[in-house]
């Protein structure tokens, strides 16, 4: 018989492996890109172009990308704060998933980002600004 204390047990260690290898949502440094499953739905503000995917989830402070194009070039998001922050988060380039890099924003101030391909030091296919979102609940600034 399964007691709750052994339920429990083998519920965790279960949980933990697939946090591990799924790149649970605690994973990961600012700026450093995480493999991860999706971004949260219905809590993030998208820009999407034919080669890439991001979105800012204001909870957590995380940037998602997704290289969309296994072209050799990998997406990179470069992310402003109104209060002097540039942070950048880079996909892998063969398409091979979202990442997401965890940024610690102070609360009630605003981000922007934008997207471009780098290969090296090369760089191209550069996107417009979005609009400032708030840190706090994603409302436009």
């Amino acid at each position: 018989m399964l007691t709750k204390r052994r339920f429990r047990t083998a519920f965790g260690s279960v949980a933990g492996a697939l946090l591990l290898l799924g790149g649970g949502a605690g994973a990961g440094q600012a700026g450093a890109a995480v493999l991860a499953d999706t971004p949260p739905a219905g809590a993030c503000r998208y820009l999407t172009t034919e080669y890439a995917s991001t979105c800012f989830a204001w909870v957590g402070d995380d940037q998602w990308i997704r290289d969309l194009d296994p072209n050799g070039w990998a997406a990179v998001v470069h992310v402003q704060t109104n209060y002097g922050k540039d942070r950048y988060c880079q996909a892998q380039p063969a398409a091979d998933g979202w990442n997401y890099c965890k940024f610690d924003h102070e609360e009630g101030k605003c981000v922007r980002f934008m997207m471009y391909e780098a290969k090296g030091e090369e760089k191209r296919r550069y996107t417009a600004w979005t609009p400032w979102y708030g840190t706090e609940y994603g409302w436009p600034c």
